[in-house]
């Protein structure tokens, strides 16, 4: 979800894609994110390395479709008027 959120937020500013080094052989404690977790969440690999390989992730690809199908009704709905209740005389 943190991932989704994020390519969310930069897509809106015009951003296509984000790039990452992965470890490749991570072991606790280390600042650079697995490998393993970032092709998990999409990533792809752009240039092979023993142990940091560089990772692409295109940020069209990373919103699901369910946020899409979740804008499409908040726009429908929005764009709705309720329906007025009928008053008693």
């Amino acid at each position: 979800m943190l991932v989704q959120g994020l390519a969310k937020d930069l897509t809106r500013r015009g951003i296509r894609a984000i790039e990452a080094f992965g470890d490749a052989k991570w072991s606790s404690p280390s600042c650079i994110v697995p490998v393993d977790f970032l092709l998990s969440v999409g990533f792809k690999t752009v240039r092979p390395h023993a142990r940091y390989p560089r990772l692409r992730l295109e940020l069209k690809t990373a919103l699901s479709w369910r946020e899409d199908v979740e804008v499409a009704l908040e726009r429908l709905l929005g764009s709705m008027q309720p329906e007025r209740s009928l008053r008693l005389a």
